[in-house]
Order: structure tokens, then C-alpha cells, then sequence
């Protein structure tokens, strides 16, 4: 597996996964929700905040009671946790700080706009701040490295999509004096010139400004972490997506953007991952977002995205094609009703992540090398061909975002999802991945299509006068097995149930709840 960002046991991770509301981390009862939502979409990790201001509420007294909730609720549903410091910064604000770092503004400075006034913001440029947000998450850790006996708690999020909301910069006395100064040496190096911050970025100075000033603000208390702990030590990014939006305004100035995020990079070094909030659904922005956060270097991770159909389907793909080394969604706890049934809206992501589940094993396997491959259907496409190298797959869609007729992706499947006289509910959008191990063996998981292979080496019985018509080549495959079944956590299949005659005719089709689809071509035809 490519840039793992997480281990369980010394092997790297598949981290499915969900992020609970930002009050759910208060209370047992609204954790129990959550985590039955996760458990319940297939999830194997839930991601859940440390409130800064309830474990320092007075000053150098630390309370873990909320920490150890958050543990013991994750066990008792035996989900892996990822803990979310709320500290100086979240969502470009700071209102997680404890109160008496809210109210001491001697100690403790704001950030202010160009105006003059302040911001709800901690200046990043605030020693005071710095050394305070410093301590108390050392303590977290050593706290957290004494309770996490079992690997409960695979990593931790510094901080939460920092950065200024209301400001390009800070305009104080003290963040004004160093923006009229040279940049730092590795500013300088990186930028190819030397300068002010204006002189060398022009207008986004300030945002770049901003930026640099954090990341070392950040990599400071990452410095004094792995000190104490070896859990991977990651911050989230608030998007400003395709470059076209106003810092400070849009988004937070100063996070670790498409355009800032090499600089982010050089002023914190030592962060395992930075990871984007990707809540956009365009394709055009997922590929820009995917070249710039996967480098081949650092892992890529998605920590929060909508639990939609597009971004489930565009993390398989990502998973496939880009090394997305986890995909979590947020508000898990809005995806079920209070008995734990995932609700109507959210059921096409929640059998996604059903399917990262099932075929999680082949991820940790196989990512980063040929045998993947990713099925997204999108608006138009009613059919994609992959070439398999000894096969051509042919992948059949619905018709739900296509304007052709369906590919028979309805018909001939079995008595518990419909048949061509009364076919399955409302098509959904295909998605899904397909693992090749060679030699005529497949593994499909998925939902909204099915896959038929032609073998290249005999090409003359794919194309001669009997087995030309689609008809006839739909029910013509050269199985010797197609099974339902799953796979355990070294990949050995299970079988379950065994397809044959018309339940494989038109096609080997997936559903989420049939876990995973095992094909053995016959290699003589």
C-alpha cells in the first residue's frame, strides 16, 4: 500500500470512516449514535473532537474525562478512533480556546483586520498562545499514550482547518512589523527571490503570509508531540478551491490551500499529512485537488467530505488512481435515524463505504500497482471499456445519469434483487472497484452496473457470425464460477452463494450487500 498514513498491528490501514458533529463529542449517548451509524455504513473508524476549553478549563488543570469517553465509547462499538484537537484554531476561528485565554487579552492576542478591530481569531504570530496550545496537547498525548493499550486511537488531527476568517492577515503592531521585513530564508529559497512577502507574492502576500506563519506555528507543537507519541500527527484543510476565492473571506487565510500548500509543506515538516476537506463535488476540482495533495511523498487522506453519491464515487476513484489512503465523511450522526437505520438520503454513501469495506483487504494489497480499478459512472456514460491486459471489460451502467437506454444492468439477477420481470429498485450511480489477480480471476465490488470480459487472445470467438450480436455475447461468458462471498483480512475469499445459469447471463452485476463478486474466467476460450 502506497503512503499509509495509519497501522493497526505494524500493517497499514484502510481507514473508513466518519466524523461526528462538532457538539456530539460531549455526551455518551450522542457518541452511541454516531457510532452506530459508523458501524452500521460499514465504517471501521470514527474521528471525534478534544475540546481544548473542557480539558484545560482552568489553567494547568487538565481534565481527560471527555478524552476517556471518547476512547471507551470507541471500544464498546470496536471502531478505531481519530482524535480531533480543537484548539487555537477551528474553521478559521478560535472558539475552542478555554475561556481564560478568551478573556485575557494582555496575554493572548487577537488577530485584527485592516481596520483595526479584532477578529475571532488567535494571532498566529502570539508566543503566549503558542506555548499554552503547546502544552495542552503534549498532555493529550501522554494522556492518550497511556490508555491507548489496544490501538484504539490511530492518529491525531492538530488543530482544525486553521487559518483567519475575517482577514487576509493580521494587521497588528507585531504581524505588521514582520510583513514589511524580508521573507525567511526558506521562504525565499522556495519563492526563487528575495523580499517583502508583497514583493514576492504580490497580492497574495498576506494569505501567503498568513500561511507560513501557522505552519511554523503548528509544526512547533508537532516538534513537542513526537516527543511522546509515534501516532501519525496530521492537520485539515479548509479548501480554496480552483484559486478563485478571497482569503480571509471565502475560507480562511493562512490553511494549507492548492496554491499555499507547498510553503505549508517547508514551514511544518514534520506533519505526517495534510489532508482537504473536499466538500465540492465537480470533477474538475477533485482533479485539481488530487495532483496537488497526492505528491507521491506524503499520504493522502480525505478526513471530511458530504456523504453524497459524487463523493463516494469520486473517493473509489481517488482510492484507485490517487493513493487516497482513507476516506471519512462528515456528520455521520445525521446519516441514521435514532434506532441506528441509515436514512433514505444518505443509503447510496452508506453502501458505498460498505463496498471500501469488502474489498479493504485488496486496498491494503494491491494499491499503488496495476491490479486495481476504479468504476465511477457520471453524467453521459452509459458504459466504460478497461482493458485488463488479456481482457477487455466492458462495464454496463443504468440509466440514471445517461440519456441512452440501460445495459440491462436490471435484468437476470436473483429472487432477492429483482429479475427481468420485475427488476430491482431505482437505479443508483455506478461506482465500485475491480481487483484483476490475473489468470482469468476477478474481484467486483460495487453497486449500479455489471461487467462483461472478452478474452483478447481469441478474438476470432468474440467477433465471429454467432457470438457477434450483444444478445448472444452476454450469455456467452467463459466462467468456470462466479461467487458471492467475502474476503478476510489477508484477502482469502469465502464463497457464499454460487451464481450460474441466468443469475450470469448479461453480465457479472454487484450490489453492495452481496459483499464481494469472485469471477474465474476460463482461460482455454
Amino acid at each position: 500500500m502506497v503512503n499509509s498514513l495509519f497501522t493497526v498491528n505494524g500493517k497499514p490501514f484502510f481507514s473508513i470512516g466518519g466524523q461526528t458533529n462538532n457538539s456530539t463529542g460531549y455526551k455518551a449517548e450522542h457518541m452511541e449514535r454516531a457510532l452506530t451509524a459508523a458501524k452500521n455504513a460499514g465504517m471501521n473508524t470514527i474521528a471525534a473532537p478534544a475540546y481544548w476549553e473542557i480539558l484545560e478549563k482552568e489553567e494547568g488543570v487538565f481534565d481527560f474525562s471527555q478524552v476517556d469517553m471518547l476512547v471507551e465509547m470507541s471500544r464498546k462499538f470496536d471502531m478505531h478512533l481519530v482524535i480531533l484537537w480543537f484548539g487555537t484554531w477551528k474553521n478559521g476561528n478560535s472558539h475552542y480556546v478555554p475561556e481564560w485565554v478568551k478573556l485575557d487579552h494582555d496575554r493572548f492576542t487577537w488577530a485584527c483586520g485592516a481596520d483595526g478591530t479584532p477578529v475571532r481569531t488567535i494571532s498566529p504570530h502570539c508566543k503566549n498562545t503558542l506555548a499554552a496550545d503547546k502544552r495542552a496537547f503534549v498532555k493529550l498525548c501522554e494522556h492518550v499514550e497511556a490508555v491507548n493499550t489496544d490501538e484504539t486511537v490511530i492518529a491525531l488531527q492538530v488543530e482544525n482547518e486553521p487559518g483567519i476568517i475575517g482577514s487576509a492577515r493580521d494587521y497588528g503592531k507585531l504581524a505588521t512589523e514582520l510583513f514589511l521585513q524580508p521573507v525567511p530564508e526558506p521562504v525565499e529559497k522556495y519563492a526563487g527571490k528575495g523580499g517583502t512577502w508583497e514583493e514576492v507574492f504580490g497580492f497574495d502576500g498576506a494569505e501567503f503570509f498568513s500561511s507560513y506563519a501557522i505552519a511554523r506555528y503548528i509544526d512547533e507543537i508537532v516538534v513537542a508531540a513526537r516527543e511522546i507519541t509515534k501516532l501519525p500527527i496530521y492537520t485539515n484543510v479548509w479548501l480554496g478551491e480552483m484559486h478563485n476565492r478571497i482569503a480571509g473571506v471565502d475560507y480562511p487565510s493562512g490553511g494549507a490551500v492548492t496554491k499555499t500548500i507547498e510553503l505549508f509543506r517547508i514551514g511544518a515538516p514534520h506533519l505526517d499529512a495534510i489532508a482537504p476537506d473536499i466538500y465540492l463535488q465537480d470533477q474538475e476540482t477533485w482533479d485539481v485537488l488530487n495532483e496537488a495533495y497526492q505528491d507521491g511523498v506524503h499520504p493522502y487522506y480525505l478526513p471530511e467530505s458530504i456523504p453524497g453519491a459524487l463523493s463516494i464515487t469520486r473517493s473509489m476513484q481517488a482510492v484507485v488512481e490517487n493513493g487516497m489512503c482513507g476516506v471519512h465523511f462528515f456528520g455521520v450522526d445525521m446519516m441514521c435515524l435514532p434506532d441506528g437505520t441509515i436514512t433514505e438520503y444518505f443509503k447510496e454513501a452508506a453502501d458505498g463505504m460498505l463496498v471500501l469495506k469488502e474489498m479493504k483487504p485488496l486496498i491494503e494489497k494491491y494499491q499503488g500497482t496495476e491490479k486495481l480499478y476504479a468504476v465511477a459512472q457520471y453524467e453521459g456514460m452509459s458504459e466504460k471499456f478497461i482493458d485488463f491486459g488479456d481482457y477487455i471489460g466492458s462495464v454496463r451502467f443504468s440509466d440514471r445519469n445517461c440519456d441512452l437506454m440501460a445495459k440491462n444492468t436490471d435484468r437476470n439477477m436473483d429472487n432477492r434483487h429483482g429479475s427481468l420481470f420485475a427488476p430491482a429498485g431505482p437505479p443508483v450511480r455506478g461506482k465500485g472497484i475491480i481487483c484483476y489477480e490475473g489468470h482469468g480471476e476477478f474481484y467486483l465490488a460495487g453497486s449500479g452496473w455489471r461487467l462483461m470480459l472478452f478474452p483478447k487472445k481469441h478474438v476470432e470467438w468474440a467477433t465471429n457470425a454467432a457470438h457477434s450480436a450483444d444478445f448472444l455475447n452476454q450469455r456467452c461468458q467463459p466462467f468456470l464460477s462466479v461467487e458471492e462471498g467475502h474476503l478476510d483480512e489477508d484477502g482469502k475469499f469465502t464463497p457464499a452463494v454460487r451464481r450460474n445459469g441466468d443469475e450470469a447471463d448479461y453480465g457479472f452485476w454487484v450490489t453492495p450487500d452481496v459483499g464481494v463478486v469472485r469471477v474465474r474466467l476460463d482461460e482455454a476460450f
